[in-house]
């Protein structure tokens, strides 16, 4: 009888075990997913406040209001490496009064990566 109840003993230690095991790979698991979730949201900031410097000029503009956007491409493209603005801008001499079109291209990951003035 002694043999019986030790091994009920035993038994039921080793279910609370796989219990705890169990409710910690949950517990981490549940964890990564908060991660990943907080990771993508940040960079989902990143790129709108990187887009954010040039959207506001997207559409018909004048000549001189472009100036601005124009000043804004060459500060990111002198300080920032790895997105460079490419397009049209360059070879635009912008007349002040003149209205032109602004296109603004977005790559795969959503940054802005091609501005064309027409």
């Amino acid at each position: 009888m002694e043999n019986a109840s030790k091994a009920l003993i035993i038994a039921g230690a080793i279910l609370i075990a796989i219990l705890l095991i169990s409710i910690g790979v949950i517990l981490i698991n549940s964890g990564r997913d908060i991660t990943s979730t907080g990771t993508a949201g940040m960079n989902s900031q990143k790129i709108q406040a990187f887009n954010a410097q040039f959207t506001p000029y997207e559409g018909k503009h004048t000549g001189s209001e472009l100036t601005g956007l124009i000043a804004a491409i060459r500060g990111n493209n002198a300080s920032n490496e790895s997105q460079k603005i490419d397009g049209t801008w360059s070879s635009v001499t912008l007349k002040p009064t003149a209205t032109y079109t602004v296109t603004l291209t977005p790559n795969s990951d959503g940054f802005i990566t091609t501005i064309n003035i027409q």
